[in-house]
């Protein structure tokens, strides 16, 4: 194809987008938006270079274009975490590069939180958008034959990916946000350019170039949108109606060009030289600034704490994307047996990845280590990745499907709190014959959860004979907890509560590894427990319906703990327990479902 430097200007744009977005810059929040431009303008490609009779060629130059800067990346980042991190870092770095090496790091990621969550440590949470563009290409030559065969096949697959996104985005958004064929629409925007609109430009020439210039003022405009990312529904969230408006502004960019005079523009020609450079700035940035601002713990921490850091950052990511560019993109364009030398690379990913375990085993002692596992201590993520996708209507899960003998059932209701428990309470519930379903929404009796009304109704549908509340500290409203008991009143279901678990100053690991090097621990008494549930309690007392346990006993006697007898956090953060912490509150389970135990504390 022709040189187009409207395209490079584009690019430009978009890399710009998101690494202003990736620094927290203020007024670039959604700057995410920038990858939807990169879809449209890489269907748009594909569909250009793509021929039926060369199908060999295109994967070459795919593959010549992308893997040997891809896997260079990969490779930097997971030794680099293997020198730097600690073994709790290093182990979910190690868990990215598996799917990365397989181009599958989208599908890695929606196993765990959203893209817009920072609680995991996530050098590699950029190549999520690599993986959706890879698995596209290999979709392009089946593509290209079907919709040959079948004009309308088009449309019809586009239509049906960008409903089927706009359904799910109101469901589970993450699935939505990272799924390639709920994002195929926006490759097929700009393929769709290629193959259907492509004479427009040469038809129309230069006086319809306001056009692509007004496309590229909305695109610049993204700043100025407001989208939440992980909002339910198509108007509010993403991928949704700002997505279209971004997508349809790009496939108005790539059909009519931009005008002689905007492309003359030293800016223009500044974004220009940016483009050349943005898949090497993409790849680079992200591990760059998550490394740089690396913090035990901490997950992933992208906000610079001075201007000075941030010029460091921005200075890194300058020089690193320019060697990547220089040494390994450019010159590996043009390498011939590049099958082989993307073969070692992937088998040195995945060869790397013990051994940096292997390293940090030899140099943590054993009582460090299980400090470094507690982040792994902990229950799979609410009612399991699948459920939203499998039954996307359920409200809820059976945390005890096949245990024989059930004799009756409660509903477990809750925050992340409640999803900290969920494993032990219903391993406790099972052994008694207690059936224990759990709502899959992670905001029930919140602000845009679950009302009150719904989740009554979900126990009384379910079987349930009592609801079982956990929340975080203040987390649960005063007016949530009457309407619940009233409505629960009312058909005759019982409403308990257990009361949130101590929360302390700081991440409880750092903590731990801080006192191993002779800093005391903080002191949080039973006393201190109390004031953290003030509002709470007073809440209580307007709801003599719901019954209370407390769980502060099981921490404090009177001065609270957060390790066991070994040594190993009952927390994975500063107040979420974790299995090893839940397990202290079998007693508490017990007691809440009537269950008699003569275990001791761990």
């Amino acid at each position: 194809m022709n040189y187009r430097k409207d395209i490079q200007i584009l690019r430009g744009i978009a890399v710009l987008l998101v690494v202003c977005f990736h620094l927290g810059f203020p007024g670039f929040a959604s700057g995410f938006l920038g990858v939807d431009v990169f879809f449209v303008i890489s269907g748009y490609l594909m569909a250009v270079m793509y021929d039926p009779t060369k199908k060999a060629d295109f994967f070459a130059k795919r593959a010549k274009r992308l893997l040997p800067a891809y896997f260079a990346v990969v490779l930097a980042t997971l030794m680099l975490a293997a020198i730097m991190t600690t073994p709790n870092e290093y182990s979910q770095v190690s868990d990215q590069t598996v799917f990365a090496t397989f181009f599958a790091s989208n599908i890695g990621l929606w196993y765990e939180n959203s893209y817009f969550d920072k609680s995991a440590f996530r050098p590699l949470l950029h190549l999520w958008s690599l993986g959706v563009e890879i698995q596209f290409y290999l979709l392009v030559p089946m593509l290209y034959w079907f919709f040959k065969k079948l004009k309308a096949s088009y449309f019809l697959v586009a239509v049906a990916s960008a409903v089927l996104c706009f359904v799910i985005v109101g469901l589970s958004p993450k699935t939505s946000f990272f799924w390639m064929p709920l994002r195929l629409w926006e490759f097929l925007a700009g393929y769709g350019v290629a193959k259907y609109l492509s004479n427009m430009r040469a038809h129309k020439g230069r006086a319809w170039t306001w056009l692509g210039a007004a496309a590229m003022l909305a695109i610049v405009s993204i700043p100025f949108f407001r989208v939440n990312g992980e909002a339910l529904g198509f108007l509010r969230g993403h991928p949704g109606v700002v997505s279209v408006l971004i997508s349809l502004a790009t496939a108005t960019a790539l059909t009519f060009g931009l005008p002689a005079r905007i492309e003359a523009n030293p800016l223009a020609t500044l974004l220009e030289r940016l483009g050349g450079y943005s898949y090497s700035i993409y790849l680079a940035h992200f591990p760059v600034i998550v490394l740089f601002l690396y913090k035990p713990f901490n997950g992933t921490v992208i906000k610079a704490e001075n201007n000075w850091q941030t010029v460091a950052m921005l200075a890194l990511v300058v020089v690193v994307s320019t060697l990547l560019y220089a040494l390994v993109e450019r010159p590996f364009r043009l390498k011939v047996n590049l099958l082989g030398w993307c073969f070692a690379a992937a088998t040195a990913s995945l060869t790397l990845i013990p051994m940096g375990g292997f390293l940090q085993r030899a140099i943590y002692p054993a009582n460090e280590m299980s400090v470094y596992q507690a982040w792994s201590d902990r229950s799979p993520y609410r009612c399991g990745k699948l459920m939203r996708i499998v039954d996307p209507k359920a409200i809820s899960c059976d945390l005890t499907r096949g245990v024989p003998a059930l004799h009756r059932r409660v509903l477990l209701v809750g925050n992340s709190h409640a999803d900290a428990i969920k494993t032990v309470f219903a391993g406790v519930a099972a052994s008694g014959g207690v059936g224990v379903s759990f709502v899959a929404d992670n905001s029930p009796l919140m602000a845009g959860g679950l009302s009150p009304a719904s989740v009554v109704k979900e126990a009384k549908s379910g079987g349930a004979d009592t609801i079982v509340l956990h929340y975080a500290s203040r987390t649960l409203g005063t007016d949530a907890l009457r309407r619940v008991a009233e409505f629960a009143r009312k058909d005759g279901i019982a409403v308990v509560l257990i009361k949130p678990v101590p929360v302390w100053p700081d991440l409880v690991p750092s903590l731990i590894l801080r006192n191993m090097q002779g800093e005391p621990l903080p002191v949080l008494g039973i006393e201190d427990v109390q004031a953290q549930n003030v509002e709470l309690q007073s809440a209580l007392e307007t709801t003599p319906s719901v019954k209370a346990f407390e769980v502060a006993d099981a921490f404090c006697e009177p001065k609270c703990t957060l390790m066991d007898r070994n040594g190993k956090p009952l927390y994975f953060d500063s107040n979420h327990l974790t299995l090893t912490g839940s397990e202290r509150l079998r007693p508490v389970f017990e007691r809440v479902l009537d269950i008699r135990s003569s275990r001791s504390l761990p």
